[in-house]
């Protein structure tokens, strides 16, 4: 199927299908980097390989909207790819603040000295401030 490029170029301008082709690079596992080494299994391997492909398809046609220029100098897609992946990190959805349990050493209650959440140098503070 063929897609024409001022149909693509409306779909890769909107916010909400850049985050589609982000749910679907995700889901197809495009930028993960698992696998199933040592499987001697060929089905789940090729199972994964052909999400992947379809994946990249679907980039590839959403490619075709940027300019002539841009799929000139980048003929794989990356430049589409780049606007998929800042799309999903400036939403604001996914912004979450550091939870209790991967907060500093410093910043974790008790005071200097006692026991693993302590510190265990007192005189560090002083020297600090």
């Amino acid at each position: 199927m063929s897609l024409p490029a001022e149909d693509a170029a409306f779909l890769l301008g909107r916010v909400e299908f850049r985050r589609f082709l982000n749910a679907a690079i995700q889901a197809a596992g495009l930028l993960g980097h698992h696998g199933m080494a040592g499987s001697t299994r060929e089905g789940p391997l090729a199972f994964l390989e052909g999400r992947r492909s379809l994946c990249l398809d679907l980039v590839a046609l959403a490619h075709r909207g940027q300019d002539e220029a841009t799929r000139q100098r980048d003929p794989l897609g990356l430049t589409t790819i780049q606007a998929v992946i800042q799309t999903a990190l400036s939403a604001k959805d996914i912004r979450l603040e550091r939870p209790a349990s991967l907060t500093r050493y410093d910043e974790l209650p008790g005071e200097p000295g006692d026991g693993p959440t302590g510190d265990p140098d007192p005189d560090r503070r002083s020297r600090t401030g």
